[in-house]
């Protein structure tokens, strides 16, 4: 027989798995619209190797790159532009999977609620929030880091040269 305290405790974890199914169901009746692929993000650096840009492309004209950011479009100069590496850097990788390892860690914390702990004193809900996210942020940024082998950026050398950039539009169109 079910004690009073153990019914809220199966009461809990069907609230999480209902919660749970309709967030899946909402990703399942959002896969059948049509998607639009998104321009490639670009990231422009001038001939003193500085970053002078990044967004996605807008157009790639015969002497310049139009790359928009938000509501913000900035013409770049074919005779500014040394190289462009498409796809973002590494370290936004790594910030998501922290970002994404300590809201995990902190669901989580809030989920185990109050509990016993080791020597059988009781942990606060809040113990247990900081302590999952501490642990979760961590995991998060290993994983984050990992999916960086499979990032596959790519650079290319236009040195204000109008063939080279030539070849960065045939390779955009292709991607």
């Amino acid at each position: 027989m079910l004690l009073p305290d153990q019914n809220i405790r199966i009461y809990d974890y069907l609230k999480i798995l209902i919660l749970i199914l309709a967030l899946l169901s909402c990703g399942l009746f959002y896969a059948q619209k049509e998607k639009t692929k998104a321009a490639p993000f670009v990231r422009v650096y001038n001939l003193n190797g500085e970053k002078i840009s990044k967004g996605r492309i807008t157009e790639i004209t015969d002497s310049s790159l139009v790359v928009s950011r938000g509501e913000k479009s900035v013409n770049i100069e074919l005779s500014k532009i040394d190289i462009i590496k498409t796809k973002r850097s590494a370290g936004n990788n790594i910030l998501w999977g922290a970002g994404i390892g300590a809201g995990t860690g902190l669901i989580a914390g809030a989920i185990e609620g109050e509990s016993e702990g080791i020597f059988g004193t009781t942990v606060p809900v809040e113990e247990n929030i900081v302590i999952g996210t501490l642990v979760m942020i961590p995991v998060g940024t290993a994983i984050g880091a990992i999916t960086i082998l499979f990032k596959k950026p790519k650079t290319f050398s236009i040195v204000g040269n109008p063939s080279n950039l030539k070849v960065f539009k045939e390779a955009m169109r292709e991607e």
